[in-house]
């Protein structure tokens, strides 16, 4: 049962999405890889099989022998003809209109270019830290806070004592100075 189904299915795509190489007439395959196996096809046949391309459809690689006919019954020649060969169309005066003038000109205005940064530093939006060491992480939430706080503080800066408290190289350098003053 499932091989007659795989056979149905197989035939169904036969006729509608395969095509034969025209380079060797055993490459079968689907439609849209045809482009891709000529292109192999080509290189390997290039010394032993003469093919011409035809004018209307660079897709119709046609032996010398059978060109001049397919030019002649080619489908997509008749496409082409066709589109040559109509009138075209009627434009009634309804469907005509005035050129429409406009005052303002987008391409002169002088913008400033949008920075998606600023605006998210400045928007009351969550940000999230990528890329960053734990150091700058800790420091980027510590300024995240003061900015969703509306604190207008200087980033940096900080009435906490525990922030403000010295750290050993502070107290190295305020003894040094200390010293050299003397």
């Amino acid at each position: 049962m499932k091989n007659t189904l795989s056979l149905r299915i197989m035939g169904d795509l036969y006729e509608k999405d395969m095509i034969t190489c025209p380079y060797n007439r055993e490459h079968v395959m689907l439609r849209k890889k045809y482009q891709q196996h000529i292109l192999k096809c080509r290189e390997i046949y290039k010394d032993k099989v003469e093919l011409l391309e035809c004018p209307f459809n660079k897709g119709h690689l046609v032996p010398e022998l059978e060109f001049h006919q397919h030019l002649k019954s080619c489908d997509d020649r008749k496409i082409i003809v066709q589109h040559l060969n109509s009138e075209e169309p009627d434009v009634r005066p309804d469907t005509r209109h005035e050129k429409i003038e406009a005052d303002e000109n987008w391409d002169d205005d002088r913008v400033e270019d949008y920075n998606p940064q600023v605006y998210c530093a400045q928007a009351n939006i969550i940000r999230e830290p990528r890329g960053l060491f734990p150091a700058q992480r800790k420091a980027f939430f510590k300024e995240e806070e003061r900015r969703r706080r509306g604190d207008a503080e200087q980033p940096g800066t900080s009435n906490s004592p525990a922030e403000n408290r010295p750290t050993p190289h502070h107290h190295k350098e305020r003894l040094h100075s200390k010293r050299s003053s003397k």
